[in-house]
């Protein structure tokens, strides 16, 4: 099998292929993968360089690991394991900035969802700032919800492997964290 073939692979596929211990699939995933996971911790103001560093953390542990578990969902499994190496840094690297400082790349939406939401015009972009505010305003657990949910598109099943919960708790935390945006937005 050639090197091209993997992109088309499913994350599971590559997965199962990991397990048995194929290297072209793990590269392929790792490739598939750094880029989102940087944006993710970004998103959540988490330092570059440690961000970069977890994600390095991450792929050795799951290159070295004698046995990988099987999943359902490799990414929400990737985005979990993730999510726990960043909160295990001692020395996190958050700062309070402005709505005006926050840059869309560092939101973590890939293909400019959110800028193309409201591109019209300054209206829709004064708009947008003001949900970035709010989104900002969150609490961190609901900021989650909200990414995983409308970025990304994950499933409540999928969320509910993120976050450590039950697929019904997802649905509840989604809607408070609505709830909340819009109260914050009047």
């Amino acid at each position: 099998m050639n090197r091209n073939e993997y992109q088309s692979f499913s994350d599971l596929l590559l997965w199962d292929y990991i397990r048995r211990g194929d290297k072209i699939a793990f590269e392929q995933l790792y490739r598939r993968y750094y880029s989102p996971l940087l944006s993710y911790a970004l998103s959540f103001r988490y330092d570059r360089d440690k961000a970069e560093d977890c994600i390095q953390s991450l792929f050795v542990k799951l290159f070295t690991s004698e046995m990988l578990p099987a999943c359902r969902y490799v990414h929400a499994y990737l985005y979990r394991s993730f999510h726990h190496l960043l909160s295990d840094q001692s020395n996190l690297s958050t700062r309070e900035v402005s709505v005006e400082e926050i840059e869309y790349d560092a939101l973590g939406v890939e293909d400019e969802d959110l800028e193309n939401l409201f591109a019209e015009d300054d209206e829709s972009l004064l708009k947008s700032k003001k949900m970035l505010d709010a989104y900002a305003r969150l609490p961190i657990n609901q900021q989650n919800a909200i990414y995983f949910y409308y970025i990304k598109e994950f499933t409540y099943d999928e969320l509910s492997e993120i976050l450590e919960i039950s697929s019904h708790s997802c649905m509840n935390l989604v809607a408070r964290a609505v709830a909340k945006m819009k109260q914050l937005l009047l």
